[in-house]
């Protein structure tokens, strides 16, 4: 909820012999029409990370959106660079990387909202099929809220026996066709879907199968 403000922190690992030093740059997500531009409020600490040979380094991002922002789903890409030189202090005897040329450069895309912080979904034609051996569950899924959510599915076999199904996420107005194995059901019998939000860990649809 980037209305309220969101963190998170990503982790970088080196499992080479040779230091690397990595750019961290938000940028817009022009291509993608279902979200709004977030970049200009994206804050990243440390911007360049050195990672050593064997470690693993962590950066934080913050998001908070202005008062005034419209309601709906936001997303950008941090821009992640992989380069070398010039060496700060301490690392002149470092090979930190080859030359000066950029060696990975990737758009790892976040994304959040502003709006409802509880979301609604709509279900519709949940069953169970068997294929070839294996269970899966199918259903439609409308998301009705005014941002984007992220649902955790599971199948309730016995009282208290559960079954993970799968995690998907939908943008707003979105319908989604849910069709996915139902791991480890082998002959038991579906009784219920569970669906739960992701980031509030609230249920938000219980359904009985028949």
């Amino acid at each position: 909820n980037i209305g309220a403000g969101a963190y998170q922190e990503f982790t970088l690992f080196n499992d080479t012999t040779i230091p690397f030093r990595y750019k961290i740059t938000p940028i817009a997500m022009t291509k993608n029409k279902k979200v709004m531009d977030m970049s200009k409020w994206i804050e990243v600490y440390p911007k360049i990370v050195t990672v050593r040979p064997t470690e693993s380094k962590k950066f934080k991002v913050f998001v908070k959106a202005k008062p005034d922002s419209l309601e709906g789903d936001y997303g950008a890409f941090l821009n992640i660079s992989q380069m070398s030189a010039p060496k700060l202090k301490g690392e002149e005897t470092e090979n930190l990387g080859a030359g000066m040329v950029v060696m990975v450069n990737l758009n790892m895309g976040i994304y959040g909202y502003v709006g409802d912080e509880v979301p609604k979904i709509e279900v519709a034609e949940p069953s169970v099929y068997k294929k070839d051996g294996k269970s899966f569950l199918k259903m439609k899924v409308k998301n009705e809220t005014n941002r984007l959510v992220k649902i955790n599915v599971e199948i309730e076999g016995k009282k208290n026996y559960f079954y993970a199904v799968g995690e998907t996420r939908a943008f707003k107005g979105e319908t989604l066709v849910f069709d996915h194995e139902i791991k480890n059901l082998g002959d038991k019998k579906a009784n219920k879907i569970i669906i739960t939000d992701v980031e509030t860990e609230k249920i938000l649809s219980q359904i009985k199968l028949k």
